[in-house]
This record gives structure tokens, sequence and C-alpha cells, in this order.
């Protein structure tokens, strides 16, 4: 069971870094990120892709975090 659960860690992390690689190769077009406050210098679109992946699943994830530690209050039903 051990040696599955290597091979099955090893084939994912592969895979991302496939992932990874042919997303940065298809994307290396420079973008330049304009916010209200913020402005970003051009940068390769695999990394902007990335970046915004990445906070969107931590945001994601400290939300879900933050609502599950917020407790139920259900009404009594009087019967």
């Amino acid at each position: 069971m051990k040696l599955v659960k290597r091979l099955v860690t090893l084939i994912w992390v592969v895979t991302l870094l496939v992932a990874g690689c042919v997303l940065y190769l298809f994307n290396s077009d420079p973008v330049a990120i304009d916010l209200v406050w913020i402005q970003i210098p051009p940068t390769s679109l695999a990394v902007v892709l990335i970046a915004t992946f990445f906070i969107g699943v931590v945001t994601g994830s400290l939300l879900v975090l933050i609502a599950s530690m917020v407790p139920n209050k259900r009404k009594a039903v009087d019967g």
C-alpha cells in the first residue's frame, strides 16, 4: 500500500510539472496588469495565471475555514 501511495504521488507531481511546463511554453507572452491602486510591469502570462489560481485557492480556503467556524443557530421546533 505504501508503494502505491508513493507511485500515485510521483505521478501527480510529474503531471503537475508537465502541466506547468506546457503552460509556460504556450503562454510566454508578456502582459501588464493595471489595477486601480497597483501597476504590475509586463510579466509572462503563465506566471500571472499561476499566481491568480494560487490566490483564488488561498482565498477560497480561507472563506471555507471562516464559514466552518461560524456556529449554526437552529430554532427549536415546538411540537
